[in-house]
């Protein structure tokens, strides 16, 4: 499945001709290149607004002169004051990230010493909460997050392998009847071939079973296989590291195919590899599949995989709300240019915000979400809002949705995450009406 494919469920109030334009936002132009050889560097603009004239054209009056000097040096002196300021910038954040390595070195030791080998005990209590909201330190954080996700679902690695081979031998027979699916018809599955559809036992791990005949659910191979394919080499792909060749393309694929096998009934949605990717970053594979599992068994994450349109409905309802309540103003902006949630949230929750955010700081907001729970995912997405709403406001819809689908490259954490505590601060005491609205 893919975000084109539920983008009907939620249409904008008024279905007049800004639709077709917005979502023309969703897809990125291709840069050509152009052939034409590069123009030669100029060496000095000083040659270019200074130096008197070719002989064949008019000579520059005094005046002119002057005029042009004036405003060389007042470009001079603009460059060399943006100059300082990027300059007391760069100090500034380098001055806050060794100020925080060096708490990090701090809290290593109280998390390994004192935390981790009493975690049942400790991981209520104010402290562990306060120094789990400064941030995890890299090397503790897979284990707080294994802890913190659980295993509810009883996720064995058995069960793993078990489902890990099963998808392994579904890619080969596919693989071995390519040829065979172009002239099949489809049967039972509308728009699906008899050779391109699986059919997957679904495991019961909690009474204990391999699996039961009468659970057999089929699944369509696009979806499967190929999405799973095409979705890992798009992921992350400044890191480099999840692109054919690299030392995690496997790995992903397999925990990717694996989760198919162990639930057939949800497949493959595109955006669940940025989440197994985050994963794999922080935990070896047998712990990351077992974490994704019971990550995207949670109420919130279910319903969007799912595609339960109305418990979809009830959390932008709610958030919608929550809205209201911590930026009236930007809210107000959003409904005059009817700016519903489901154009931007939809993006940023179905990855938790690991596409649209730099990668560090979506590892922060993972430990602060599976500290709080789900509702933190929405305190985030009003934080964002928050720190650009003086931006926001001064857009229009089309530019507003581009800016909110293709956030900036470079955000301050520090910014962010004290808009984010701002926007809980100024609704802690509403939080009642989110909860109600989620609970009917």
């Amino acid at each position: 499945l893919s975000f084109a494919n539920f983008r009907n469920l939620f249409l904008r109030k008024n279905n007049n001709t800004n639709e077709g334009s917005a979502w023309k936002l969703f897809t990125k132009l291709a840069i050509s290149n152009s052939s034409t050889p590069e123009a030669p560097q100029v060496i000095s603009t000083t040659a270019l607004i200074l130096e008197e004239r070719p002989s064949s054209l008019p000579p520059k009056s005094a005046c002119e002169q002057n005029r042009q000097k004036q405003e060389y040096a007042l470009m001079v002196e603009k460059a060399k004051k943006k100059e300082q300021r990027d300059l007391k910038q760069r100090r500034r954040e380098m001055k806050e990230q060794l100020k925080r390595e060096e708490q990090l070195v701090t809290f290593v030791k109280e998390w390994s010493q004192e935390i981790l080998p009493r975690w049942n005990e400790l991981k209520s209590c104010k402290r562990v909460k306060d120094l789990w909201g400064k941030g995890l330190p890299p090397c503790i954080r897979g284990k707080v997050w294994k802890l913190a996700i659980a295993n509810e679902l009883n996720v064995t690695e058995d069960l793993f392998y078990i489902c890990l081979h099963r998808a392994k031998d579904r890619r080969s027979q596919y693989s071995k009847e390519s040829d065979d699916k172009s002239t099949s018809s489809g049967e039972g599955i509308p728009g699906g071939g008899a050779g391109a559809d699986c059919c997957i036992q679904q495991f019961n791990v909690e009474n204990g079973q391999d699996g039961r005949e009468d659970d057999i659910v089929a699944v369509n191979r696009e979806s499967t296989v190929e999405l799973i394919h095409l979705d890992v080499a798009r992921t992350f792909p400044t890191l480099g590291i999840f692109q054919i060749g690299g030392p995690f393309y496997d790995l992903l694929l397999n925990m990717l195919s694996a989760y198919v096998c162990y639930r057939p009934d949800i497949g493959y949605v595109q955006g669940m590899s940025f989440i197994a990717a985050i994963l794999l970053l922080n935990l070896d594979l047998v712990d990351a599949f077992i974490a994704f599992c019971n990550l995207l068994n949670r109420p919130a994450l279910m319903s969007f995989f799912r595609l339960q349109q109305d418990k979809m409905e009830r959390y932008f309802t709610a958030y919608d709300v929550y809205f209201k309540l911590a930026l009236p103003k930007l809210h107000e902006h959003f409904n005059n240019l009817d700016i519903s949630p489901n154009l931007y949230l939809i993006d940023w929750l179905y990855t938790i915000y690991a596409k649209s955010l730099p990668l560090e700081i979506t590892c922060r907001i993972w430990d602060l979400f599976l500290r709080d729970g789900d509702r933190y995912l929405y305190d985030a997405a009003l934080g964002i809002l928050c720190m650009y709403e003086d931006i926001l406001l001064q857009m229009d819809f089309d530019r507003s949705v581009q800016f909110l689908t293709h956030l900036p490259d470079k955000i301050q954490a520090s910014n962010l995450f004290k808009r984010i505590d701002q926007v809980k601060a100024s609704v802690d005491k509403e939080r009642h009406i989110f909860d109600s609205i989620l609970d009917d």
